[in-house]
């Protein structure tokens, strides 16, 4: 019996060992190249919340280690599980990697998540996932759809779905007061404009009953939380890639792709029967794209992709945005002239004049730093590249190691921004969103030839329902609502956004 017991323990100690020097085997990894390493926490790595605290964020992880030393270093080593990964501090070096070495980190860590599963068909069909070559094809297609052209063309949609807005809360009004919960009104009105814009159908997400939720909001919200959620899972499982292959991960549910599956192939049969022939949208743009050989699958790929940034990205950024405006009369006030200044004398508003009210800009921009849609950016090596560190020190990365460029940081660091934590719009006037950008400290859309595809669009949505909301109506805060970290990518509004909308008088 103890022989039993012995080797019992034997196997324990040697298998605990092996996981142990497993987790543990490149921890030195920054430490034999000189350079400055956040001690990992043994088998967790740098970030333990990536594995083991739902309620923590990366984000979080990411600041105490941003913290102890941005003042002394360009960048620091760090590790994400036990994979070596380099943490960028100095705003500088990252705009060298996003934008002037783009060429040497030209992929990003999503890239790893694509060919586990063979059905998980439509991130592949993704800019977003895509690597190398097949990214930059991607790209050019999905892009020459999302021009600004072709959005002056599409104006009228976002502007039809403006009036639905104001229509879809007059009702509200009418039926439950004037308190709306924002959240939900933001997404609606993302929802309505993804869905005209993209596929040319009504969601009946603002000209359906007060707080009905039809298929399509629902399937997007399940689609987009779950989208989320593969982020996190992913990124744990870099403690064992294998697994995923083994285990077949993907990323995107069966039934959400077979529900915009369908959803493609009747907008396309709809359009090709004459419905909306004339009509420029992104669905008109994927047509032209069958016609040159694109398949169905490589169709509902290009709508998914422009999809995740106009539905959920551009709905929390307007949420915040009203809530921050709620809370700041003054900059309120000012922004409702410049809008009741540029309107014409039926409430209406062409692309250009929308994209050219300065003090509305300023507000987006300084809303876009505070929200911080995109907490970080991670790229990965491509090809060997010798990196100027501190103190005429040179790192000589290697091909496959992820360096990591932490926006959220930049955008709530004093030393970039005086008062970061405070919503001062003016910030950003003559140029200042340009001479922040060039600083490689103002990213919230990223930077670079992988700057965000759908940044137009989301700029377009929040303006527009921005404008629509503050032309009527005053925005006022009924109660603080407090911020908390998701188990992801950034620090949000956390419990319903609910604030009243008081009529203006014409």
């Amino acid at each position: 019996m103890w022989t039993a017991v012995a080797v019992l323990l034997g196997f324990v100690h040697i298998a605990f060992a092996a996981v142990f020097f497993y987790l543990t085997w490149h921890h030195k990894y920054w430490e034999k190249r000189g350079i400055v390493t956040a001690k990992p926490f043994t088998i967790l790595g740098t970030y333990p919340g990536i594995l083991i605290n739902k309620s923590r964020s990366l984000i979080l992880d990411v600041q105490e280690v941003y913290d102890k030393y941005k003042d002394k270093h360009r960048a620091v080593g760090t590790f994400i599980t036990r994979q070596p990964q380099l943490l960028i501090l100095d705003p500088a070096l990252a705009h060298e990697i996003l934008v002037d070495k783009f060429s040497y980190f030209r992929d990003t860590i999503t890239s790893s998540y694509v060919g586990h599963n063979p059905d998980d068909k439509y991130v592949g069909g993704s800019p977003f996932f895509a690597a190398g070559e097949e990214w930059k094809r991607l790209r050019t297609e999905g892009g020459a759809g999302l021009t600004p052209n072709r959005l002056r063309l599409a104006h009228n949609i976002w502007e039809q779905s403006g009036r639905k807005l104001i229509e879809y809360m007059e009702r509200a009004r009418r039926e439950k007061g004037d308190v709306i919960e924002t959240r939900d009104l933001a997404y609606r009105f993302t929802a309505n404009t993804m869905a005209d814009f993209i596929w040319g159908i009504d969601a009946g997400s603002l000209s359906g009953g007060v707080g009905e939720i039809g298929a399509f909001q629902k399937t997007s919200s399940d689609w987009t939380v779950n989208a989320f959620n593969s982020i996190i899972k992913f990124n744990k499982s870099l403690v064992a890639p294998f697994m995923r292959r083994l285990l077949k991960m993907r990323f995107f549910t069966k039934p959400s792709d077979e529900f915009f599956l369908r959803l493609t192939q009747d907008a396309l049969k709809l359009r090709q029967a004459g419905n909306g022939e004339g009509r420029t949208d992104f669905l008109s743009h994927l047509i032209q794209l069958q016609q040159r050989g694109n398949s169905i699958h490589n169709s509902v790929g290009h709508a998914l992709m422009v999809h995740l940034d106009g539905y959920e990205t551009s709905g929390a950024v307007l949420y915040h945005f009203l809530y921050s405006l709620s809370e700041h009369r003054e900059e309120q006030e000012k922004l409702r002239t410049e809008i009741q200044e540029a309107l014409a004398s039926d409430g209406s508003i062409s692309y250009e004049q929308l994209n050219a009210l300065p003090y509305l800009d300023q507000c987006l921009n300084e809303s876009l730093r505070l929200t911080t849609p995109i907490g970080f950016f991670m790229r990965i090596c491509t090809k060997p590249i010798q990196i100027e560190l501190e103190n005429e020190k040179t790192l000589n990365l290697e091909p496959g190691i992820t360096v990591m460029v932490p926006a959220f940081q930049y955008h709530h660091d004093d030393a970039f921004y005086a008062e970061a934590n405070e919503f001062r719009p003016e910030r950003f006037e003559n140029g200042g969103a340009s001479t922040f950008n060039k600083r490689g400290c103002f990213l919230p859309f990223g930077d670079g030839p992988r700057i965000c595809l759908g940044m137009r669009v989301g700029q377009l949505s929040v303006k527009t329902a921005v404008l629509h909301i503050l032309s009527n109506y005053l925005v006022e805060q009924t109660k603080k609502v407090p911020f908390g970290a998701d188990s992801g990518m950034g620090i949000f509004l956390n419990g319903d956004v609910e604030l009243k909308y008081t009529k203006l008088r014409k």
